[in-house]
């Protein structure tokens, strides 16, 4: 049988992190805790029949990563970028948002719980055989369909919510450097950290939103709300980052990552294991994101599904909070002028 091969994270994307200028790159596993090696760019984060058949979605992912890799493989030179270069870089770290094993993954959690309890209460009253082996888990439900799904549903939504972020490339100082992973685009709110017990306040339109999306082992992009936070001098597009602010984004990349950690260098091993032995007890399964509490009856039962977000370990030196915030966690982030619409 025919194999198709299709890459949920762009191989163009992990060139930035290869070895040399070599098609390969060094790869660690979070479980196993280990450093795996080399191995070829070509055969990772793929998987046959990924998006399936649908010649839609690979048209138009191929042709987003056309006009994307020649804007990210300038970075690292130019240091810059300009008006179409940004909506490109949005338009990236969207993509990526959406297009990864894990966050597809993450999408199935409540459906195949529903899928659960609807057939499980079914075998209970003999209207269905129970599965070969006697016992059902929500492991045997799948979905088809679901990566063209998320890109086509939401990929254009996150992007448009991305307009009213600033971004700043963060550049690694000293001998540190980035790393990346397999599900290498980070979502964080650390304006609205301990606001609300059960939310995390990570939706694109949220006020305080953070992204963060490694680009190169030098350059970090970074997406914030410019009306809560403040980076760097304010006209200039750079911003250099600490050897200990790079630690802590590097953690963000294990808290998210679903399998693989991705580095340019093997020299780099030694570092890449201390730190995941440091940080992978932040990892949080994504089955925990469907969360089931008790109703006003032994009958009912609610259930609530949270956006997960990466949690900060320590504090970072880069990004500070505006003297005066005139937003509160929770509230949706909007340009000015459609505010003043919105209150009138």
């Amino acid at each position: 049988m025919a194999h198709k091969r299709q890459h949920f994270v762009a191989q163009y994307y992990l060139r930035q992190f290869r070895i040399g200028s070599s098609e390969q790159v060094a790869i660690a596993t979070l479980d196993p805790l280990r450093v795996v090696g080399i191995g070829a760019i070509k055969r990772q984060c793929q998987e046959d029949y990924f998006y399936g058949e649908d010649k839609t979605l690979e048209k138009l992912l191929s042709q987003s990563e056309g006009d994307i890799a020649p804007i990210l493989a300038g970075l690292n030179t130019k240091l810059n970028f300009n008006g179409p270069e940004l909506v490109a870089l949005r338009l990236l770290a969207a993509e990526l948002h959406l297009r990864t094993r894990k966050v597809v993954e993450a999408a199935k959690v409540f459906p195949k719980h529903i899928a659960y309890k609807v057939i499980k209460s079914a075998i209970e009253r003999g209207e269905l055989p129970p599965p070969p082996g006697g016992e059902l888990t929500e492991d045997m439900m799948d979905f088809g369909g679901v990566p063209g799904f998320l890109i086509h549903t939401g990929m254009i939504p996150c992007w448009m919510e991305m307009q009213t972020l600033n971004c700043k490339l963060l550049r690694a100082t000293g001998s540190a450097s980035f790393i990346t992973s397999d599900n290498p685009t980070v979502l964080l709110n650390q304006f609205a950290v301990g606001a609300h017990p059960i939310r995390s306040f990570v939706g694109f339109g949220q006020s305080g939103f953070q992204l963060l999306l490694p680009v190169s082992p030098s350059i970090c992009l970074f997406f914030f709300d410019p009306k809560v936070y403040k980076v760097g001098k304010r006209r200039s597009r750079l911003a250099d980052v600490s050897a200990t602010d790079v630690g802590i984004i590097n953690s963000l990349q294990i808290q998210t990552a679903e399998k693989c950690l991705y580095f340019h260098d093997m020299r780099l091993a030694p570092e890449i294991l201390r730190i995941m032995k440091r940080y992978t007890s932040l990892r949080v399964p994504i089955r925990e994101s469907l969360k089931e509490y008790p109703g006003r009856s032994d009958k009912e039962r609610f259930l609530h599904l949270q956006q997960p977000a990466a949690r900060l370990p320590a504090q970072w030196t880069f990004c500070h909070y505006r003297r005066r915030i005139s937003v509160r966690p929770g509230q949706r982030r909007m340009p000015r002028g459609q505010r003043r619409l919105m209150s009138s």
